[in-house]
Parts: structure tokens; C-alpha cells; sequence
């Protein structure tokens, strides 16, 4: 119980800001003494069950116990699988989780992805809606027209922050041979299915070529923003397998599992998200890098994501 509880209070400490003192936090929210609350930091007292819910409610940071003898995992998820997917509880959920990250002293995300990551098309908000449209119709498949001016201002708000805080979390981004083929694909059935009009199929488009070159300029820099701080390196690998987010902490490690279309699996397990790192580490060493140096095979990538959405534009359903 003393080593857990000692990881737990550590896993607190990586989740807040620089500002924020542990001990104090701790105190206020069990209404106890500054020096009882070190005490149980240092795990010289012990947590009641109560005060551990109490800790666990107000950080958002989960208590995890597993029986040494039990393989399980356990995770966490937000369901958008509903009669009337909430998009806008999906996208403040994501937030949350995205700001927790942000304000930690250490942190860093990588991402296997056969899909480009949803952080990068938020910059854009007819994509945006584009790509929310979609995964509704997926889960709803209802036939309805995609109207980005129907969409609530406030969604598209959340997603450009989503978009800006991203850009300040050094991140590492492991992409497949056909990751913007999926987009691509999604427009035309839209399109060839009475989803979208002409316009708007042309606007979504060039949202993805704007998305492109928005990932050409931190690849050439390796770098997100003007803040050296913000560092990103960029792969491709032609196997991926599965879209994950693997996000490391001081002191503790996250990981997010992508599953029927955009909903997603949330595990702090040490263990599992030790063997994602090393799983993702490997591919590193069997991806091609398109960041900095990467010149050459970076922009043959990119010309061949470039000339599909061209082909796109030029065929005569589109024109």
C-alpha cells in the first residue's frame, strides 16, 4: 500500500502545474494539516479509502491497484456511441485530458496512426466539421447533408484550442503509407453519396493540403511553434497495426487507444504503457524519418498525398 501510495501522490505531482503545491493542494482537500499531508505524501501515514476518492475526484488521477497475479488492465473511456452523438462532451473531454498533459513540468506524446491525427485538421473548420460530420454518420447513418454553418460555434472554439495547445506538447508522430488516404477516401464517398456539395468537397480538400503543409514546416524545423521547446519528430512506417497516443510524464506514463472510429481507451498501467513505448520505440527504428534531414523521402510522401488530393479535385464528379 506505501509504494502505491507514494506512485499515486507522484502521479498528482506530474498532473499539476509548476505553481501549485502539492502539499498545500493535499491539505485543502482533505481538510487536514500541511504536515499530515506530507506524511501521506511520504507515505509515513496511510490513505483512507475515503480520502483517496476524495484526492482522486478532484485531481481527475485514478487510484490504480492490480493483484500481482492477474495479467489485467484497466481502462477508462468517454462513449460519443449514442442515439445523438455529443461532440461537444467529446471535445471538452479531450480538452481536459490535453490541459492535464500541458500543464505537467514533463511531458511528451507519441502517436501511431493510420488516420491524421485529429489535433492537426482541428486548425481548419470546415475540415473540422467535415471530419465530425463523418464520424456522427458513422455511428448514426443517418442521411442528413453536411452543413458546416449548422455546427456549433463553441465546437469549433474547442477545436482550434485543441489544435493550439497540441502545438506546445513536444510530441513524436509515426504515420502509415495510406494516413491521409483515409481523409481522402471519406470525401469522395461524402461526396459521391449526396453528403456534401461540389463546393464544399473542393473547400475540405484543400483544408487537407493546407494540413500537409502545415506538417512540411514543422518537419523542416522539427520544431511545432517558434519555441524550441516544442519539438517534433515526424516517421513513416508502411505497418502500424493500431492508432495509439502514448503520452510520457515525469514520473508516470498514459496511454489512449483509438476504437470504433474516434472513441478512445484511456489506461495509466504502468506495465501496458511500458511495453507501448518499447512497441513504439521498435517502430521508430523501422520508420523512415521525415523530420529535419528527412528531405527526401518527406517530400516524396508528401507528393504523393499532394497528387492524390489533386486527382481528387480533377475528377469529373468534382469539377
Amino acid at each position: 500500500m506505501q509504494n502505491l501510495q507514494v506512485t499515486f501522490f507522484n502521479d498528482i505531482k506530474s498532473a499539476m502545474p509548476d505553481y501549485q503545491n502539492l502539499a498545500q493542494s493535499v491539505a485543502e482537500v482533505l481538510a487536514i494539516s500541511i504536515n499530515e499531508a506530507y506524511k501521506k505524501i511520504r507515505g509515513n501515514s496511510a490513505l483512507s479509502l475515503e480520502q483517496i476518492i476524495k484526492l482522486s475526484d478532484h485531481f481527475g488521477i485514478p487510484f490504480l491497484y492490480k493483484p500481482s497475479q492477474l495479467p489485467t488492465v484497466t481502462f477508462d473511456y468517454l462513449s460519443v456511441d449514442q442515439k445523438i452523438p455529443n461532440m461537444l462532451l467529446y471535445l471538452q473531454d479531450l480538452l481536459k485530458n490535453l490541459k492535464q498533459i500541458q500543464q505537467a513540468k514533463q511531458k511528451h506524446i507519441t502517436i501511431t496512426t493510420d488516420d491524421i491525427p485529429l489535433f492537426h485538421f482541428f486548425k481548419y473548420p470546415e475540415l473540422t466539421c467535415f471530419k465530425l460530420f463523418f464520424w456522427s454518420d458513422s455511428v448514426m447513418n443517418a442521411e442528413f447533408k453536411f452543413d458546416p454553418s449548422t455546427f456549433d460555434q463553441e465546437l469549433i472554439a474547442l477545436a482550434k484550442e485543441l489544435n493550439q495547445i497540441y502545438l506546445e506538447i513536444p510530441s513524436t508522430e509515426i504515420w502509415a503509407k495510406d494516413t491521409v488516404h483515409g481523409t481522402i477516401e471519406q470525401i469522395r464517398y461524402a461526396f459521391e453519396a449526396g453528403y456534401i456539395t461540389e463546393v464544399l468537397a473542393k473547400q475540405v480538400v484543400e483544408q487537407v493540403r493546407y494540413c500537409l503543409t502545415d506538417m512540411n514546416m514543422y518537419a523542416i524545423s522539427s520544431k511545432k511553434t517558434i519555441d524550441p521547446n516544442h519539438t517534433f519528430n515526424w516517421y513513416n512506417c508502411d505497418v502500424l497495426g493500431s492508432i495509439s497516443y502514448l503520452v510520457e510524464l515525469k514520473e508516470t506514463m498514459l496511454c489512449y487507444n483509438r476504437f470504433n472510429t474516434f472513441n478512445y481507451l484511456k489506461t495509466e498501467d504502468q506495465s501496458y504503457c511500458l511495453q507501448t513505448r518499447q512497441w513504439m520505440q521498435s517502430l521508430v527504428k523501422k520508420s523512415v524519418s521525415f523530420s529535419g534531414q528527412g528531405e527526401k523521402h518527406r517530400n516524396k510522401y508528401l507528393y504523393n498525398a499532394f497528387a492524390e488530393c489533386d486527382e481528387l479535385l480533377k475528377e469529373s464528379t468534382i469539377n
